[in-house]
């Protein structure tokens, strides 16, 4: 599925009560942080982006699908309004061999 679908599926699903979904994108989030995907630094700052990305995988996995990046621009990104960091985080996640 579009990487700007799932970040859009993603964003909504963490505004709900979902308690699963939450713990599932905790846990997500603290896999890609003990890979040194997610940098420990500044997390009380960019919290919320890192969350984003873990529920983003998560709700691939729940969805059964791929997350297809078909557009590596960081002006796109933005356009979206999302993070530019995105595309490098899923770069780290891959080359740990995590996605």
């Amino acid at each position: 599925m579009n990487i700007f679908r799932l970040l859009e599926v993603a964003s909504l699903r963490l505004k709900t009560n979902d308690a699963l979904f939450h713990e599932q994108s905790d846990t997500v989030l603290g896999i890609l942080r003990s890979a040194s995907v997610l940098p420990h630094r500044r997390s009380s700052l960019n919290g919320s982006l890192h969350k984003l990305v873990a529920a983003m995988i998560v709700q691939a996995y729940e969805d059964n699908t791929t997350i297809d990046v078909a557009v590596r621009r960081a002006e796109t990104f933005h356009h979206y309004g999302y993070s530019t960091k995105i595309v490098e985080y899923l770069d780290a996640a891959v080359e740990q061999g995590l996605l």
